[in-house]
């Protein structure tokens, strides 16, 4: 082990363990991953026939069937080892291997003192593995089933605001050489009808936020409350996952492109309306309402239902993105820079668009901008992001009377530094 552990830790060593982790780092260092991949089964076949070599000689004999079973061994040996120890430092995943595997030798003894059949064997390894591979989870859900009741017994007691966000946290490869705090005790309150505009520059952390409101991912801590639903993966396809709207920065990814405009149109519908079923289609009354939907934006779509998306331009597919994310009046929308990859002029028609289909329809909305100009006049609120938490936040006369410079200054004294990201400063 103290071997194995020093060779790890070498050039070489730790070449290897780059090209599992990311072979596009180890690309990027001028070093050949397929090199690195073919010395590294060479080490784990050496090590292989070693042991092998020492089993043959402690029992003075061998078979060629002895191997038989081995990987599933090792892979419940290494799930067991990081089920019980999780992924430290490389010593102590050593030895939590080692452990996993006298654990897995431990529980197959048992079996064979309790006469269980040999034909029996392989059906208990693939438990114990699939134990150890459902135990971190299992874990994890339960852990989550603890702070979903303690949330929900405090929501009870404070009703406040549509939509609640406290103390968020999200640490993307912890542990590792690229950590990333995405989100850093972020809090923040939405109340009913309000929309707020948030800005900050790349990395700050405004995206992995819709992604946690939106529930794709666990957060390490905190808690999300829509209403009175606590939001978490495990409930994204609830009422509190299906009552929000979504509209993307690319229009490429919130549309399919070969599919119809009508089509498109229909997914967002069912999913949205109600409609349980999975064989529920739209009606002639839903066509006709999906045209009347389509005229409101001006650019003669109603009259191009029956053709694919992917004919039509980034503007009216980002119209189409947002209307598809408000055919059913969400009760909270998310716009990420959806206006990004636009040119100006579209851009102001589809920002125009956004603005009236909020106000006319009362939706709450949270929008990700990196323009400064549109931070400040469009919504009630703006909010200034860095560093994975919420710097400035205002609304009301204080915002009226704000200039862009003015916003600069304050995120200077929120964040402690100055702003320096090109594209904000430009959009002055």
């Amino acid at each position: 082990m103290l071997a194995l552990n020093w060779f790890l830790k070498t050039r070489i060593g730790l070449s290897i363990r780059a090209t599992g982790d990311s072979m596009e780092m180890v690309r990027a260092s001028s070093i050949d991953p397929s090199f690195m991949i073919v010395v590294g089964l060479c080490c784990s076949n050496a090590l292989t026939g070693l042991a092998g070599s020492l089993f043959a000689s402690y029992n003075k004999s061998a078979d060629i069937n002895l191997g038989t079973g081995m990987v599933t061994i090792a892979l419940a040996a290494l799930i067991i080892g990081e089920t019980l120890f999780g992924k430290r430092r490389m010593p102590v995943r050593i030895v939590g291997v080692v452990i996993g595997s006298c654990l897995y030798r431990f529980m197959i003894s048992i079996a064979l003192r309790l006469n269980a059949p040999t034909e029996a064997f392989k059906l208990v390894s693939a438990l114990i593995v699939a134990i150890a591979i459902a135990a971190p989870e299992a874990q994890r859900a339960l852990a989550l089933h603890r702070r979903k009741k303690a949330a929900m017994r405090r929501r009870r007691e404070r009703r406040q605001g549509m939509l609640r966000v406290s103390n968020l946290k999200k640490t993307f490869n912890e542990g590792t050489v690229n950590e990333k705090v995405a989100l850093n005790d972020l809090s923040l309150t939405l109340p009913d009808g309000d929309f707020a505009a948030i800005v900050g520059s790349n990395g700050a952390g405004k995206s992995t936020f819709f992604n946690a409101i939106a529930g794709s991912f666990y957060v390490d801590d905190g808690e999300i409350f829509f209403w009175t639903i606590w939001i978490s993966p495990l409930c994204r396809s609830t009422s509190g996952a299906a009552s929000s709207g979504v509209c993307f920065r690319i229009p490429l990814l919130g549309t399919a492109p070969h599919m119809t405009i009508e089509e498109n149109l229909t997914i967002a519908y069912l999913r949205a309306s109600g409609h349980t079923s999975a064989f529920s289609r739209s009606a002639a009354k839903d066509r006709i309402f999906f045209r009347e939907q389509l005229s409101e934006l001006h650019m003669g779509l109603e009259d191009r239902m029956e053709q694919p998306v992917g004919l039509l331009s980034g503007g009216q597919r980002q119209a189409l993105t947002l209307l598809m994310a408000t055919v059913v009046t969400p009760k909270l929308l998310l716009l990420d820079e959806h206006t990004a990859a636009l040119d100006p002029k579209t851009a102001e028609k589809v920002l125009d668009l956004t603005a009236k289909i909020v106000r006319e329809r009362r939706i709450s909305c949270l929008m990700v901008t990196h323009n400064m100009h549109q931070a400040l006049e469009l919504g009630k609120r703006t909010l200034m992001m860095d560093g994975g938490r919420i710097v400035f936040d205002v609304s009301g006369e204080t915002r009226a009377a704000m200039t862009v410079q003015d916003l600069l200054d304050r995120f200077k004294q929120g964040a402690g530094s100055e702003l320096d990201n090109d594209r904000i400063l430009l959009s002055e």
